[in-house]
């Protein structure tokens, strides 16, 4: 069962050929994420890349069908930059594998390309144009932490810049290639998150995602030459999250995430109307025009079908599948939105997942999963793990609790710092909640969480050891000090303002800290880690099953010399899924 679950495979990332009749994509059917071309005509596809490691985004020259790609190693997330022209092999662009390069644009004239990287120091990402026929590279501006690309404009003069402080505070600024002087956009209506901005090919506009001031990412239209930001699609019940400009620069084609299904709306840029596009409900990813406008493809997967790509007729409005996965020899199970609240009053949403058939006699055993982040959000998506436990006769409940991302600014900030803790009483009601449904065995549950849901997974089961049965971590974090002080150099800051100050909030961030409290852990525990993991070094394991030894506490380990923060290898992907299912058999 497990086998056929991770055996199903996933498209993403449309992108058209210049000519609009083949679809460049994502593909993992060679186990890893590869690029692909699809013919559009006669749906022949083709590998274009043949890696030991997956490949971590790309996008087409607006040229040519040259590609630009990138790929880390073991998961460090050092992306090197590389070049697939067509016909050729794979050409290397960066050879620093010590740095990050984050990939940014093409020039219109597919000559050169932008990106950021962080060479210098390790820390700070400086921003750098790099001319293809050449390959020479220059730094064109010398700057201080996280910077991001967001694209070129069509006249070739100048960059948007996004300056990346936390999730919920960013700057956005157009940078003047000749001179590498940066014009910030001033932030009217305090503080501001920015995101896939989409130039109009005469420059005279772009439109970017942003709140304006709100509690939601909607569409605002930029000119570049006041700096100005008017409102052009405003969401009052969830944020946009992806947006396409037509090739005629008439309509915005737009994914909003309402509740954790995307709709998806096609909005006139005239008069403002939006159209909503009727379609199997599902959460999608990247959306792409044909260079005619006269379609539109996107990823998007549900919990009962891979991310695959799907194609909308614009004129007649009609929605189907061009690249999407069917397993009809699989008993595949839908999530279904549940609500509850929670100590203050504060309602939470999670998803309610139960295998088929009825329970039973003294309920279902059950796992409560938590998201990382966390400043993410669980979605009704495809889960090789989910779909395996439901297929087993386990519920599985996945909480969105306080601090997650798609119910506003003010949600996403429940947890800061000083509020973390309350959080941890969110996953305390989630599991009580559970608990008391009729269909499920009370004495049975157990929590599972990855990275800071790993954090989430400590926390409860050293503060409310009497509630669970057992309890899963994948790479989690252990103490919040010792976490800001070895995670990647580039992002302490970033995470401090979410966690904490390490010297103003020390004692704090001790206090809080599961390892603090280690001493309380009660329940059988299974941890696993990637050694090559930037984010939540592998130094947090260490620290969690030494203390653990220390008490005589049982554990069990799965530990990958080259993973980093997830697992992506399909033999690694086996290997955990399998070790949580064994470990659940025994201990529920």
């Amino acid at each position: 069962m497990i086998d056929r679950l991770l055996d199903l495979t996933a498209a993403i990332a449309p992108a058209f050929a210049k000519s609009g009749a083949r679809l460049y994509h994502l593909a993992d059917d060679s186990g890893q994420m590869q690029i692909w071309s699809l013919d559009l005509a006669d749906g022949a596809r083709r590998q274009l890349t043949f890696l030991d490691e997956p490949v971590g985004f790309f996008a087409r020259s607006p040229a040519d069908d040259t590609i630009l790609f990138g790929v880390d190693r073991g998961g460090d997330e050092r992306q090197q930059l590389h070049l697939l022209r067509p016909g050729a092999a794979p050409e290397a662009l960066t050879a620093a594998p010590d740095a990050i390069h984050g990939w940014g644009a093409f020039a219109p004239d597919g000559g050169c390309i932008a990106y950021t990287a962080n060479t210098r120091n390790g820390v700070d990402f400086d921003l750098f144009i790099h001319d293809l026929a050449s390959g020479e590279a220059r730094c064109l501006a010398e700057l201080d932490g996280q910077r991001k690309v967001l694209a070129w404009s069509p006249d070739g003069t100048g960059l948007a810049l996004l300056t990346d402080r936390s999730h919920a505070d960013q700057d956005l600024a157009l940078v003047e290639i000749p001179t590498g002087a940066i014009r910030p956009i001033e932030r009217r209506h305090g503080l501001a998150r920015y995101a896939a901005l989409r130039w109009r090919k005469d420059g005279t506009a772009a439109y970017v995602l942003t709140e304006l001031g709100g509690e939601y990412m909607g569409v605002a239209r930029l000119d570049p030459a006041t700096g100005a930001l008017d409102g052009v699609f405003a969401c009052d019940d969830g944020d946009a999250e992806a947006l396409a400009l037509s090739p005629d620069a008439t309509r915005l084609a737009i994914a909003v995430n309402r509740a954790g299904w995307s709709d998806l709306l096609l909005v006139d840029l005239g008069d403002g109307a939006a159209t909503r596009i009727e379609r199997p409900a599902g959460v999608i990813g990247e959306i792409a025009w044909s260079p005619d406008g006269a379609s539109i493809v996107f990823s998007q997967t549900d919990p009962t079908r891979p991310r695959g790509l799907w194609r909308l007729d614009v004129a007649g409005g009609q929605v189907a599948p061009l690249l999407a996965v069917e397993a009809p020899d699989l008993v595949l199970r839908p999530w279904n939105l549940a609500r509850f609240e929670s100590f203050d009053g504060l309602e939470i949403q999670a998803w309610l997942a139960l295998p088929a058939g009825p329970p039973p006699e003294g309920g279902r055993k059950a796992v409560v999963w938590v998201h990382g982040g966390p400043e993410s959000q669980v979605r009704p998506t495809y889960r090789p793990d989910i779909q395996a436990m439901l297929a087993e006769g386990y519920a599985v409940l996945l909480p969105n609790v306080r601090g997650s991302t798609g119910y506003g600014r003010r949600f996403a900030s429940l947890d800061d710092v000083r509020l973390r803790l309350d959080a941890v009483e969110d996953l305390r009601r989630a599991r009580l909640w559970l608990g008391a449904r009729a269909d499920i065995d009370d004495g049975a549950i157990a929590v599972m969480g990855q990275s800071y849901g790993g954090f989430m997974v400590l926390a409860t089961l050293t503060r409310h050891p009497e509630l669970w049965k057992a309890g899963i971590e994948y790479y989690g974090i252990v103490h919040f000090l010792s976490l800001l002080r070895d995670t990647g150099r580039w992002r302490w800051r970033h995470r401090a303002v979410e966690y904490g100050d390490p010297v103003r909030d020390r004692d704090f961030l001790h206090e809080i800290s599961p390892l603090t409290l280690i001493d309380r852990l009660r329940v059988p525990l299974l941890v696993a880690h990637g050694r090559r993991d930037p984010r939540v070094p592998f130094s947090e394991t260490e620290s969690l099953l030494a203390a653990l030894a220390a008490h005589g506490h049982e554990v069990e380990t799965v530990l990958f010399d080259h993973e980093g923060h997830g697992f992506t290898r399909p033999e690694d992907k086996r290997r955990i899924l399998g070790t949580v299912m064994a470990f659940l058999d025994a201990r529920l």
